[in-house]
């Protein structure tokens, strides 16, 4: 079951909140990640001077790639070394699918970086910063491996905060985590080693790969835009919409004032840290909330011992159709929208559906499998006892256009095969619909009669002016095979 650690431990999570501490998720990471760029204001104390230590860290590896004259020799090896950034584990934070087990930065990418690093280097730019800013040209260098690199580099600050807050609130706990031979708490889930992480620095998106607004490079420098004007045809931020990386990489390297202006603009950048009270990205607030929803809203599911897949779907069902209903009448729909009344990701009606169908299943004691990527992969849910009765549960936005018909004519299908499944639930939400998701919703509603699929349709849309939103598709009826 999915459980807060605070919940495992039986304390209020505002005991964590008021220490700046970030109550996970035991089970599955929080797409949320360290960002260095928190580091330099952080007031918590383990973590007063990090900064200085990464930046310390950064410096070695500039000044060891500048004394290198060709790759593999003893300087650039030494580098390798110090940029040597697995993935920490016990974070509960990042990409990773299925748990909370990341990849890390594995050898070919870290030879990728250093050669990236050893080209801007060698272009006069020597700021430590440009290792903070190297996911905005390296591929395969998101906010997972931005979170990575910097978890490496203050994991003894971890470690230290880790035990400290274990220390002052194990009073208040009704449960002892047993420790590992570092005297680290472990996950009572997969019994590793689990590390604290200051809410103070976390971000949904490092401030170095927000492009939302796109001002970190030429954005106070009338003669630098025009500079890019004149040699690209166009702006900074057509640039970077239009190149990959790579490309990205090269202009940048053909014009180093660029990488300078980055480096001034983010080194200026206000503090943002991850707002939990919006909660923007969905992340923070699914799991508590479903669980109030469920304890306040209960319902009787039974499934008996060894159940048909006729049985299995019938209880899935209800559940979805619960889930329906407290999105529809009991004020659930407020998680799917920001504070501007923007619908959020898909991913947090996943979470929101994950949340409420877990809590159910353990409400009523139900010893039902769930084997799914807890809404971060292809298939969102897969429930059932064995493969012949899982059900497959995928759910879609009504603004994800082009999903909606791709997810229900191919990708389902797929899935059901691959997966074994014989039948499958698809949750369309409804945050508002346009003329083409209506066209591609009324084309499907007959392509799926006498098949194994059933559609929910969950009515979560705020109200909208006509010229933005149609009315809504024909409401389909539920069909199974």
């Amino acid at each position: 079951m999915a459980i807060l650690l605070s919940m495992f431990l039986g304390i209020d999570s505002r005991i964590l909140e008021a220490r700046d501490v970030f109550d996970p998720v035991l089970d599955i990471d929080t797409r949320l990640f360290l960002d260095p760029h928190l580091l330099k204001h952080c007031e918590t104390p383990e973590f007063v001077g990090a900064y200085e230590h990464l930046k310390e860290h950064f410096g070695n590896i500039a000044r060891l790639l500048l004394a290198s004259d060709v790759e593999k020799d003893i300087f650039w090896k030494r580098a390798d070394r110090l940029m040597n950034w697995p993935e920490v584990k016990g974070l509960c934070i990042g990409f990773s699918k299925e748990s909370t087990d990341g990849s890390g930065i594995g050898p070919e990418l870290r030879e990728q970086l250093l050669r990236t690093a050893k080209q801007i280097l060698s272009k006069g730019v020597e700021d430590h910063e440009i290792f903070e800013l190297v996911g905005m040209f390296q591929e395969r260098f998101g906010p997972d491996r931005i979170s990575d690199m910097t978890a490496n580099v203050i994991r003894h600050e971890l470690n230290l905060f880790t035990t400290r807050i274990f220390e002052e609130i194990e009073t208040e706990s009704t449960v002892e985590l047993p420790r590992s031979d570092e005297g680290l708490p472990l996950n009572p889930v997969n019994g590793a080693p689990l590390l604290l992480v200051p809410r103070s620095l976390l971000r949904d998106i490092p401030v170095a790969l927000d492009w939302s607004s796109r001002d970190l490079v030429a954005e106070q420098n009338e003669e630098l835009r025009e500079t890019i004007n004149r040699i690209a045809g166009e702006s900074w931020k057509q640039v970077v919409q239009a190149f990959t990386k790579e490309q990205l990489k090269g202009f940048a390297l053909n014009n180093p004032e660029l990488i300078r202006n980055a480096v001034e603009i983010y080194r200026a950048k206000p503090v943002q840290k991850y707002d939990f009270n919006e909660d923007r990205s969905g992340e923070a607030s699914w799991l508590p909330t479903a669980q109030v929803a469920v304890r306040e809203n209960p319902l009787q599911l039974v499934l008996q011992d060894n159940p048909t897949i006729d049985q299995v779907f019938d209880l899935i069902r209800t559940i979805c159709v619960k889930f329906k209903s407290l999105i529809e009448d009991n004020g659930l729909s407020r998680l799917l929208y920001d504070s501007d009344g923007h619908p959020k990701h898909e991913s947090a009606s996943q979470l929101l559906f994950y949340g409420v169908a877990e809590s159910y299943c353990h409400a009523n004691k139900l010893m039902i499998a769930r084997e799914s990527n807890g809404g971060r992969g292809p298939v969102d849910f897969k429930f059932g006892t064995n493969m012949q009765n899982s059900v497959l549960v995928e759910i879609k936005k009504s603004t994800n256009t082009s999903g909606l018909k791709k997810g229900i004519e191919s990708q389902l299908p797929i899935y059901m095969n691959a997966e074994g499944s014989r039948r499958a639930i698809y949750l369309v939400i409804d945050v508002g619909y346009t003329k083409a998701a209506i066209s591609n919703l009324n084309e499907i509603n007959s392509a799926i009669n006498g098949t194994a699929i059933s559609i929910i349709h969950i009515s979560a849309a705020l109200q909208a002016s006509a010229s933005n939103y149609q009315t809504r598709p024909s409401e389909p009826a539920s069909r199974s095979a």
